[in-house]
């Protein structure tokens, strides 16, 4: 099972990459976060503690980053305001 997660995350990095590449803010974030969920998925058939570690600072990762996207993208929409 977690080789056809690990596939569609795959594809969608390359998607993501393709469609938009990699100067665009938004989609290196969203380039991020499927990294961090491949980096989890890759790691569900261990079950031992270092495993456990591994998915908890992967999904760290994920949650300063879209963090960062939302401020970044809000900041971004204050300035724009008249």
């Amino acid at each position: 099972m977690h080789n056809n997660a690990a596939e569609l995350l795959e594809t969608a990095h390359k998607a993501v990459a393709d469609e938009f590449g990699p100067d665009d803010g938004l989609a290196r974030v969203a380039l991020h976060l499927i990294e961090c969920a491949t980096d989890v998925v890759e790691g569900l058939p261990g079950t031992d503690l270092d495993a456990a570690h591994e998915a908890l600072r992967a999904a760290r990762a994920a949650v300063l980053t879209a963090t960062y996207a939302v401020r970044h993208i809000h900041d971004h929409a204050r300035r724009e305001q008249p």
